[in-house]
């Protein structure tokens, strides 16, 4: 009895069919081969950017942060934003296998800093003292604008330490009344600070002004740098 053979088998007995089916079985491999080899070529990019909420787009995507990411090795536009201060704008060059941090930081539209000294800001301020100081500058662009900056709020803050500091006027000093007197605090938890460095003097009497002045530079700051907030002492 003679067998009979499937149309299925015929079907694929054909040798055009066999052809299309090694060049699809070619392409898959082709394309899997593609996938797996830029799975090996994939590098890394972290973001270290001052302030803390910049606006951080690579090729237009503003989805990144201060954060990890893998990234397809090849040239990209990172373009660093923020309301109110400059804009800067990089092309970078991403090798495989590359792992980068990115670093930098933004300014005032008038090259200045006073973003950062804003008690709001002050994650920022950390962050510009992390990447931009003159002992340790890790901007990619090598900026260092923010050095001097730095170093006179970094000065600053360290009046904290040394608080309260007291003082007093006497009137009449054999019998030792106090016509005025001040205690400088941190003002830092008050609600009319506005900045990272402020100092709350609490008085009684007047004239106390100057004193309070003189204490600051005593203890080897400017007051200058300070926001000074004023407050009666309470029943004085």
């Amino acid at each position: 009895m003679q067998d009979v053979v499937s149309p299925l088998k015929i079907f694929f007995r054909q040798k055009w069919v066999r052809i299309i089916l090694i060049i699809d079985v070619l392409a898959i491999l082709i394309v899997a081969g593609i996938i797996i080899h830029n799975a090996t070529k994939v590098s890394i990019i972290s973001f270290n950017i001052a302030p803390v909420d910049a606006v951080i787009s690579v090729n237009g995507n503003t989805s990144f942060t201060n954060n990890t990411y893998k990234i397809t090795p090849g040239t990209y536009e990172i373009k660093i934003s923020h309301d109110n201060l400059e804009t800067k704008t990089f092309t970078i060059d991403i090798a495989p296998h590359d792992a980068i941090t990115f670093t930098a930081f933004l300014k005032d539209v008038d090259e200045k800093f006073s973003f950062y000294e804003s008690k709001d800001n002050n994650l920022s301020f950390i962050k510009l003292s992390e990447i931009a100081a003159k002992e340790n500058n890790l901007t990619y662009d090598n900026d260092v604008s923010a050095e001097e900056f730095i170093k006179k709020v970094t000065k600053a803050l360290g009046i904290f330490e040394l608080l309260p500091i007291k003082g007093y006027i006497y009137e009449d000093t054999e019998i030792n009344t106090s016509t005025a007197g001040f205690a400088i605090k941190d003002g830092r938890s008050s609600s009319k600070c506005e900045k990272i460095a402020c100092l709350l003097i609490n008085y009684y009497g007047h004239d106390y002004e100057e004193l309070v002045t003189e204490k600051i530079q005593e203890a080897g700051y400017d007051p200058e740098n300070y926001q000074l907030i004023y407050e009666r002492y309470k029943n004085a």
